[in-house]
């Protein structure tokens, strides 16, 4: 059984959320200080504007001195809306003559040259010459401000726009340069080193050749060390088969010639030779030449009806027919039913469920199981592949099986309620034959 796996973060996800944050700081930082240096930039501006209206009017006003101007009321002007007003304002505090949108009434009672400001206005004024009163050409506090705020607004949400433009660019070029990563994690779980061609793709960038070379120098290094434990593995089998199969004739002459007394102590001999032949046979089969499996149609019973375990019944439930390699199938069924017996099991049911586009056999016994703390590892040793010291020979062979047939295998105990026993459960699963894919 495997155990879950934390979700472990994402390269990608991690570097385009850094990105978004530094390109959003970035636009927000810039949209702060363009808007600063605008709204300095602006204030000096309209402050510049309205000394300049005020020095023109002041001037215009001096030029027209002895000329036929009106002494009070508004210059005649067709009717428009001002941006700046003016008025000039006597000694008596009176309101002389004015722009026509000007009020009635002075804009303020300072009569000192230079910038001033009130609830409503800002202003500059001018003292007029041989003491003819005071200038005053002031803009709207509304207005200034409003002009102000759509200089800044439009300059802060071009600045985020082009901060988040910047950022989907950043993520998409970053979606783009993670892509020879992706491909190459791709080749890398299509890639078996056990063929003695194979290779990974050439990588597309220099960051991933040392990675490729490394990967394609471990492929061969493994293909060749699989290939030597294969070849030793292959001949000590064959090398112990023919001595195995002359001890099995020589038992069965000693069985005859011998005496009852002594017949059922070399029946059990011949017995362990015979389980050391299938586990031989089982080697032969799993080391042979090339390693491939040889998928056939397996009518499962009729394999179970050929290896009988003394004192062990065996019931198959589900679709008989599977699709394996029959030696193999033969290897392991026979290792599970002599794991059953030795537990003391008097009965095995083989339940055969379809799991995914494979099957699943599940081997279940009536015997005594394993305590919860064997259990545990050899559930762990299975799930992580490091079955040494953990896992017996028929496991071994049952979880090599497995493999082999793109599957896994996995071990539980049999529930506390279940009618047919408390004992084990070891599953196998086999995927799809290569012609079924």
């Amino acid at each position: 059984m495997s155990t879950p796996t934390a979700v472990l973060p994402s390269i990608r996800t991690r570097l385009a959320r850094t990105v978004l944050l530094i390109a959003a700081a970035w636009g927000l930082l810039l949209a702060l200080t363009v808007g600063t240096v605008l709204h300095r930039s602006l204030d000096r501006l309209l402050d510049a504007g309205l000394q300049e209206s005020a020095e023109l009017v002041y001037g215009v006003l001096s030029m027209s001195q002895g000329q036929a101007l009106p002494d009070d009321g508004s210059l005649p002007a067709p009717p428009h809306r001002e941006g700046l007003v003016w008025q000039v304002v006597r000694p008596n505090g009176g309101v002389g003559l004015r722009s026509h949108s000007a009020p009635v009434q002075p804009l303020t009672l300072s009569r000192e040259s230079g910038f001033s400001h009130t609830s409503d206005w800002h202003l500059y004024t001018l003292p007029l010459p041989d003491q003819q009163g005071v200038l005053h050409v002031a803009q709207p506090d509304l207005a200034r401000t409003h002009a102000q705020r759509s200089v800044l607004g439009a300059s802060m949400g071009v600045a985020l726009i082009i901060g988040l433009l910047s950022a989907w660019w950043l993520n998409a070029r970053l979606r783009a340069e993670l892509q020879p990563l992706n491909r190459l994690s791709l080749s890398v779980t299509r890639f078996d080193p056990l063929h003695t061609e194979a290779r990974l793709p050439a990588a597309d960038r220099a960051e991933l050749l040392p990675l490729q070379e490394a990967l394609d120098d471990l492929g061969q290094r493994l293909h060749a060390r699989v290939a030597h434990e294969r070849a030793f593995a292959a001949h000590a089998a064959h090398a112990l088969r023919t001595p195995l199969a002359g001890l099995d004739a020589q038992l069965a002459v000693a069985i005859k010639e011998a005496d009852e007394a002594r017949q059922p102590r070399l029946r059990q001999i011949r017995a362990a030779a015979a389980k050391l032949r299938s586990v031989v046979s089982a080697l032969i089969s799993l080391f042979r030449a090339g390693g491939e499996v040889h998928w056939q149609p397996v009518e499962l019973a009729d394999l179970l009806a050929r290896m009988p375990v003394k004192g062990v019944a065996v019931r198959v439930s589900g679709p008989s027919v599977v699709h394996a390699d029959p030696d193999l199938l033969a290897a392991a069924m026979l290792n599970l039913l002599d794991n059953a017996a030795r537990h003391q099991a008097t009965e095995v049911l083989v339940q055969i469920q379809s799991e995914g586009p494979g099957v699943r056999l599940a081997v279940q016994d009536n015997g005594t199981g394993w305590s919860a703390d064997r259990l545990a590892q050899v559930q762990q040793a299975l799930a992580s592949g490091q079955g040494e010291g953990v896992l017996g020979l028929g496991l071994t062979l049952v979880d090599l099986v497995a493999r082999k047939h793109g599957g896994v295998a996995t071990v539980s105990a049999g529930a506390a309620g279940d009618t047919f026993g408390q004992g084990s459960i070891v599953s196998m699963t086999i995927a799809p034959a290569p012609s079924e894919a």
